[in-house]
């Protein structure tokens, strides 16, 4: 990745100009960008250019006959010591309640005041702990390593993968990502600045992020979906301008997928499968000579 060229589109730093601001909290709950965070680049104009040096930023998955595959910032969810921590305990919780019901077992009805009670307190152990495992046990081995976009240039649509939390009750869940399907032409770019603190509040950076915001279809200014593609840019935004500029070249004007000297992405062996509609669109992948060779037009 080269930075290289310039920077084409000026700072904004005010409230976003398009969305409708309290619909976007109250959709998100806060816990988004649009309407919490002030954008730092606003782009609404998909032919506008943004960058003289467009570069695919070492963030390119897969390039297919027909799509463009790019990591998501919110991939690669680590099994975490936390996690773990959490996954003996409720270990240790099913494990405790089985201790539960040989003391229900050795008081019997002679003794119900005690073990009844104990009982239904080891049942209650029991489920939570079941459904506590399978939830961060799914977590740890089944959560895709990566949370990929496919831009397709042929349909000029956008799909993105959204993890979602593993359902608590239906512990035989085994896919925690969702699909959603947008049109290229509902897409607002946004570019974020915020303040990340690392934990024990020993220190503190800037951190930009690249947000794909979708508006909705039946709802102009209404957010329809946020994702974040990439990767943070620590200290400026000058490599998320150079990687949309990529993007929006490979889906207009017929750019190369991957960019000479660079090659995919390693995301890990545990990619979201994205639904046949999208597989068949995006047609056969390409190796990295194909697709730092191949254009719009090939």
């Amino acid at each position: 990745m080269k930075r290289e060229g310039e920077v084409g589109i000026p700072l904004w730093e005010s409230e976003d100009p398009y969305f409708d601001l309290q619909s976007a909290r109250l959709r998100s709950k806060a816990g988004a960008q649009v309407g919490v965070v002030r954008p730092r680049r606003v782009i609404d104009d998909l032919t506008y250019s943004v960058h003289t040096g467009p570069s695919s930023s070492g963030v390119v998955i897969g390039v297919y006959e027909n799509a463009i595959m790019v990591s998501g910032l919110r991939g690669a969810v680590g099994m975490s010591i936390l996690a773990w921590f959490g996954l003996i305990s409720s270990f240790c919780l099913v494990a405790l309640s089985v201790y539960g019901y040989s003391i229900a077992w050795h008081f019997g009805i002679e003794f119900a005041s005690i073990s009844i009670p104990t009982l239904f307190v080891s049942l209650a152990c029991t489920l939570f702990g079941v459904s506590a495992f399978s939830v961060i046990l799914r977590v740890l081995f089944l959560m895709p390593s990566d949370f990929p976009v496919v831009f397709n240039r042929k349909t000029k649509e956008v799909w993105v993968s959204i993890p979602k939390m593993p359902s608590f009750l239906n512990i035989f869940e085994v896919t925690p990502v969702r699909f959603e399907l947008h049109s290229w032409d509902e897409l607002k770019p946004r570019i974020y600045r915020t303040l990340e603190v690392t934990p024990g509040l020993s220190s503190a950076r800037w951190v930009n992020v690249l947000t794909l915001v979708f508006e909705r279809k039946d709802a102009p200014k209404q957010v329809a979906c946020e994702v974040n593609i990439g990767s943070r840019g620590w200290g400026d935004d000058f490599e998320l301008l150079q990687l949309w500029e990529h993007i929006r070249l490979y889906m207009i004007d017929g750019r190369p997928g991957l960019d000479v000297g660079e090659k995919y992405k390693k995301a890990g062996s545990r990619l979201p499968i994205f639904p046949r509609e999208a597989l068949e669109s995006m047609g056969r992948r390409l190796s990295e000579d194909e697709a730092r060779m191949r254009s719009g037009g090939a």
